[in-house]
């Protein structure tokens, strides 16, 4: 238990060191971007934690209410992943998924959200695309609920460049947005 809460504070002092480091609007020109770099400060963060791993991309899967077969269901941003539940060969007892992996245990889910100057969507219609990541963040957090629940944070990471604000969101803590100057 003392093993993930230090981790959990490390990962949230370099998701704050982030978001609060002295970024320009030209060091983000795409989300991918914002992903590099975030990914780059995790892995050099956990680097020496060998148990600890940063995956980006990471699909869900589940079964569709309809027709039961396997789906995607959401694709995370970035992930942090324990190594002792994560497996990437079948074996007798496990056959892995379409996707080639397969994990039972995470310490954190980052979703990442980057807005340019010429996006046509208003700012509530923005606010509503970030509150959407955070509900899905809650919807993987309510269907993983029997695996490791209480080491585990979520975030969304938002850069604003057509306003020039930024926000980090916990949905633990979430109740509104509301922003933080970003300036160029």
């Amino acid at each position: 238990m003392k093993y993930a809460i230090a981790l959990q504070k490390s990962i949230q002092s370099t998701l704050r060191d982030f978001y609060n480091a002295n970024w320009t609007f030209k060091d983000f020109l795409t989300e991918d971007d914002v992903r590099c770099r975030l990914f780059e400060s995790l892995y050099n963060s956990l680097k020496s934690n060998k148990n600890i791993s940063v995956h980006s991309e990471i699909r869900w899967y589940g079964n569709n209410r309809n027709s039961g077969e396997n789906e995607l269901q959401y694709r995370s941003d970035i992930v942090i992943v324990d190594h002792d539940g994560l497996e990437v060969k079948n074996n007798d007892v496990f056959k892995l998924p379409s996707k080639g992996y397969g994990f039972n245990k995470y310490f954190a889910i980052i979703e990442i959200k980057l807005r340019r100057p010429n996006n046509g969507y208003s700012d509530q219609k923005y606010e509503e695309v970030v509150k959407k990541d955070v509900r899905k963040l809650k919807e993987i957090k309510e269907k993983t609920i029997g695996i490791h629940t209480t080491d585990k944070d979520y975030f969304v990471v938002v850069f604003d460049k057509k306003r020039g604000r930024k926000l980090l969101i916990n949905i633990d803590n979430f109740q509104n947005i509301i922003w933080d100057n970003w300036t160029d």
